[in-house]
């Protein structure tokens, strides 16, 4: 592991990173970050690309993996942050968790 993957963790657990799998594991999952401010607003915008509606069905699944389903950022589009960005992942989240629902239901009650 080298650069700031390498620096975090020895902001945590000194110079010397545990050769501990466990312990290194445990470190990761719970490494604290601290924020000093927020960024300037010019340098807050969601990121371009992902998977292109064309690839989705109506229920946001992948046509060729059937049961992958794809919400939010993972979607090709471009909007504004805050409240406007969250709002369209929240909402394509609902809507990719009910067509799980029923792709799951569907599957079940085929077998």
């Amino acid at each position: 592991m080298s650069g700031v993957k390498a620096a975090l963790l020895h902001e945590v657990l000194g110079k010397t990173i545990t050769a501990d799998a466990a312990t290194l594991a445990a470190t990761l999952k719970r490494l604290p970050l601290t924020l000093l401010r927020p960024r300037p607003i010019d340098e807050a915008i969601s990121s371009a690309g992902g998977v292109r509606l064309e690839a989705l069905d109506d229920h946001l699944m992948l046509r060729d993996l059937p049961g992958v389903f794809c919400a939010g950022e993972m979607l090709d589009w471009e909007a504004p942050t805050g409240g406007y960005l969250l709002t369209a992942c929240f909402a394509s989240g609902l809507r990719a968790g009910r067509g799980a629902v029923d792709w799951l239901r569907e599957a079940s009650a085929s077998a």
